[in-house]
């Protein structure tokens, strides 16, 4: 029993002798004033298959860890330095440090730590009045949440200037539509009142008569009258006459033929009519138009009232108002949608209906969360959210509880779903292949596609076996209006109780996508 005790002891003593020539610490002061540091090393007298543990602190917590520096790694050992500090003056233990090699647990010895107080001779050493807190200098930071309300109101003020100095357009004065009829007797009527005629302006007066009588017949006929011959004319109403049932009668044709000839004589022949014979002509050409007008208009009840009434007829332009509405609903959406903007401000509202580009997803905060019955745990750039989906008929019997829990990103194309089912009984036979071919047949019908270099695998996490499946498929994107290139990765696990699906859609050609998608793959975790 000695002999057996001696071996203990022995070995025990062998035990310490070993640990304490193969790890050992110290520090190059165990004496610091309060926020002075002190350098810690390990050292370690292998250099292979060496593992330094987290360092083990003091138990009240008042030593800190300024620094972890790199391991040294020297001839025949390694030396692992820290820089430690505190501000609590008092006595600390460093407890004994655990280090591994080769899978054999190493300790260290313990060190006392000594931290004092910094001694001030107040007779020496002036007193000062406690200083005020100084206010932190201003930085543009400070100010970026008013930008979003400069913004508006800078364009509000735009819209009300403009509409305030803009051109006014000159409002255009009515357009005064005078029938042929009326102004050709009005023209006769001021020709009379010119009294050419006393003053022996036969010429003039034949050529003003038969501008008014031609001026008629194009107006009201639309005859090329002013640019025609007398015999080009009297031609052409004989030939409108016939194949337009003007209604105009021999007689009238006649006299006007005659009234032109004459007309005709006096300007080119130098023919003198006597006065009878002109006011003859005056009174056949009011006749011709008096007749001719009949004819013409005979059938046309509304302007032949107008005929007889003789009124002036004002058309005026109506307003466009449309145009107007328009602008001003452009104006009012406008203002209301920077408006908004600048009220949630423009990370709200780009996260909450624009989405993050997939670059940004990987630099940013993500999420790790359990999803649905029985629970998928897995980590997304964002909180996934539940969506209200409608089962089919042939479904709702056979399913006791569904969820499904979606993130989408329209700017990068950019698509994540995660799906749960409980059935109410067990199913006879569950073929996952068969599942997550049905499964993908499903959405390719949905999505009205094709999929393409279809990739599957057995993949076994926690325990629980599965599927995945990579498949390529083509699709217009809704932004540019392009057909694209895009991804989908799926996994599928299912059993006689339950199935779960996850689901991520995402642009073949987006490099930064592909690391996105294999984070949300790789955290994926399930329960048996």
């Amino acid at each position: 029993m000695k002999k057996k005790l001696i071996y203990i002891v022995f070995l025990i003593g062998f035990v310490g002798f070993a640990q304490e020539n193969t790890v050992s610490m110290e520090t190059d002061t165990t004496s610091i004033k309060i926020g002075e540091q002190i350098q810690l090393k390990i050292k370690v007298y292998k250099t292979n298959n060496v593992i330094f543990p987290k360092l083990q602190l003091d138990s009240l917590g008042k030593v800190e860890v300024v620094e972890s520096l790199p391991i040294d790694t020297l001839k025949n050992r390694l030396e692992k330095k820290y820089l430690l500090t505190s501000f609590d003056s008092g006595q600390y233990v460093l407890p004994q440090q655990k280090v591994l090699i080769n899978n054999k647990q190493f300790f260290t010895d313990s060190l006392l730590i000594n931290v004092a107080t910094v001694k001030v001779d107040t007779l020496k050493q002036k007193m000062f009045p406690i200083k005020s807190i100084k206010k932190e200098p201003k930085t543009f930071e400070d100010y970026k949440h008013l930008l979003w309300w400069l913004i508006p109101i800078l364009i509000a003020l735009a819209i009300i200037l403009y509409f305030i100095f803009r051109k006014k357009e000159k409002k255009k004065e009515p357009k005064v539509y005078v029938a042929p009829i009326q102004e050709a007797l009005q023209r006769l009527k001021e020709l009379d009142e010119k009294q050419l005629l006393k003053q022996n302006k036969i010429k003039i007066y034949y050529s003003e008569l038969t501008d008014i009588v031609r001026t008629y017949i194009e107006k009201d006929i639309h005859i090329p009258a002013l640019e025609s011959t007398t015999n080009e004319l009297i031609e052409t109403i004989n030939d409108f006459n016939v194949s337009s049932n003007l209604g105009i009668s021999k007689e009238t044709i006649q006299q006007l033929k005659e009234v032109l000839q004459s007309a005709d004589l006096v300007k080119f022949a130098k023919s003198k009519p006597i006065i009878e014979e002109i006011r003859k002509d005056r009174t056949i050409v009011e006749d011709i138009l008096k007749h001719t007008q009949h004819a013409v208009h005979v059938n046309d009840a509304v302007k032949e009232e107008n005929n007889k009434t003789e009124e002036t007829v004002l058309i005026q332009n109506t307003p466009k108002k449309k145009k107007s509405i328009k602008i001003y609903t452009v104006v009012i959406v406008t203002f209301i949608v920077i408006g908004t903007v600048g009220y949630f401000g423009y990370k709200y509202i780009k996260d909450t209906f624009i989405g993050k580009t997939t670059s940004e997803m990987l630099n940013q905060q993500w999420y790790k969360a359990s999803y649905g019955n029985p629970g998928i745990t897995i980590e997304t750039p964002e909180i996934l959210t539940i969506e209200s989906v409608q089962l089919p008929q042939n479904g709702v019997s056979a399913v006791g509880d569904f969820a499904i829990f979606t993130y989408g990103s329209l700017v990068s194309n950019f698509y994540i779903a995660v799906s749960t089912t409980k059935f109410i009984s067990d199913l006879e036979d569950m073929n996952m292949d068969v599942g997550i071919n049905g499964a993908l047949n499903g959405m390719e019908a949905q999505m009205k596609t094709r999929f393409t270099n279809i990739k599957k695998e057995d993949i076994v996490i926690n325990g629980v076996s599965g599927k995945k499946a990579e498949v390529e498929y083509k699709k217009i994107n809704k932004l540019t209006q392009q057909k694209e290139d895009y991804k989908l990765t799926m996994l599928f696990f299912a059993d006689k109780k339950s199935m779960r699906q996850v689901y991520v859609y995402s642009l073949w050609s987006d490099d930064a996508a592909k690391n996105v998608v294999d984070r949300i793959i790789n955290s994926v975790s399930v329960k048996p």
